[in-house]
């Protein structure tokens, strides 16, 4: 055996990344187990035959040949050397994203390509989860300035109909006080312009505000222990990061309940990503996260993130889900409102208590029926 194929032997046996090693005509030359785990197809299925066939979804096919033979006949490609992002296809015919390296090696007179593939399909959903999460923020954020706004021209709008409601009193007294009524009519002929502007914008506000009605989320019944696991998949590598054990306790048998899944999921990820840094912060002590689901009463579902971290000063106990409130120092102070705010729109409550010896438990109920929720 060559000096190279030794090589490609140990990188084959030892890399934790997916490698498949194929020959310049296109043909698979070998892969290793973690390729067989990824993909669906043993070695033995896979050596020998057209890699495009196997791991590439038909509508790249093309373009990988293209740049094959281009670089054969030139030198020149686009992917060698570098990382990129791209689909693969799964022995089931289930493509999912993965991350690429690709380098040649000239083993004698044969080159051979030597691929380096990871699956990014839980990076990818939990990116989105978190974009989904800034979009959310943003819109509960804008919902919150539009009451605010709508708050602040109620203001000027109610004094015009007192200025009016006075000036028709002035004239339907028993002697007409036709001089107060006449500066009543008159302040409101100078506010005419706040009035039109007012009113344009009160339209404009009670369409945004109109968005965060519960009648307008889309809402389907929803396995709370599946959303759960799901989340718990999303966040694995980030948890793994800040090296804390999240230990899930969930209830059997946990009947379905209406909810919005993305913002049921943006709850959940949100509580559980504040329950590990406030356990990233703690040194001395056990550093687990527990969630945990149960019937919480004949009408609700409970759903509870207990952590061992730095707890919540009781001073901030009642300002924790108020909006742009935060302890952390870079903190927005909306990720709590939006979560309280999510959760009352589908019928439930949420609110944060101490855990013992330390720490904090943040827990939500949701109904189990609609007519509960409305």
């Amino acid at each position: 055996m060559s000096p190279h194929r030794i090589g490609l032997r140990l990188i084959l046996e030892t890399a934790l990344d997916a490698v498949v090693i194929m020959r310049s005509d296109g043909v698979v030359d070998d892969w290793n187990d973690r390729a067989a785990g990824i993909f669906g197809w043993s070695r033995e299925e896979a050596v020998g035959r057209i890699l495009a066939d196997l791991i590439i979804p038909e509508r790249y096919r093309k373009r990988h040949r293209y740049g094959l033979e281009r670089y054969l006949e030139t030198g020149r490609a686009k992917v060698l050397a570098r990382r990129t992002e791209m689909f693969g296809l799964r022995k089931n015919g289930e493509e999912f994203p993965v991350e690429l390296s690709i380098s040649p090696i000239q083993d004698g007179e044969s080159l051979l390509f030597v691929g380096y593939l990871r699956d990014i399909t839980d990076r990818n959903a939990l990116n989105l989860a978190r974009i989904e999460l800034a979009h959310v923020k943003q819109m509960m954020a804008m919902g919150e300035m539009a009451a605010s706004i709508a708050h602040e021209i109620n203001q000027p709008l109610a004094a015009i109909a007192t200025n009016a409601a006075a000036g028709l009193r002035w004239l339907a007294a028993v002697t007409p006080d036709l001089d107060e009524a006449s500066n009543a009519l008159t302040r409101i002929v100078n506010d005419a312009r706040l009035v039109n502007d007012a009113r344009r914008a009160s339209e404009v506000i009670g369409g945004i505000r109109l968005m965060f009605k519960k009648e307008n989320q889309a809402a389907g019944l929803q396995d709370v222990n599946e959303l759960i696991r799901e989340v718990l998949t999303l966040v694995r590598s980030e948890v793994e990061n800040h090296r804390v054990a999240i230990y899930p306790e969930l209830s059997d048998d946990l009947p379905q309940v209406p909810a919005n899944r993305v913002q049921l999921r943006q709850v959940i990820v949100n509580l559980l990503m504040n329950a590990v840094d406030a356990v990233d912060a703690v040194t001395d002590s056990a550093r687990a996260v527990w969630i945990k689901t149960e019937i919480y009463d004949p009408n609700y579902l409970r759903i509870a993130v207990e952590d061992t971290g730095t707890g919540i000063d009781p001073q901030n106990i009642d300002r924790i889900f108020d909006a742009f409130f935060s302890a952390k120092p870079n903190g927005m102070g909306m990720g709590l409102s939006i979560c309280r705010s999510i959760i009352e729109a589908h019928g439930g409550r949420l609110w944060a208590t101490t855990n013992v010896p330390r720490g904090a438990i943040f827990q939500f109920t949701l109904p189990r029926q609609r007519e509960t929720a409305s």
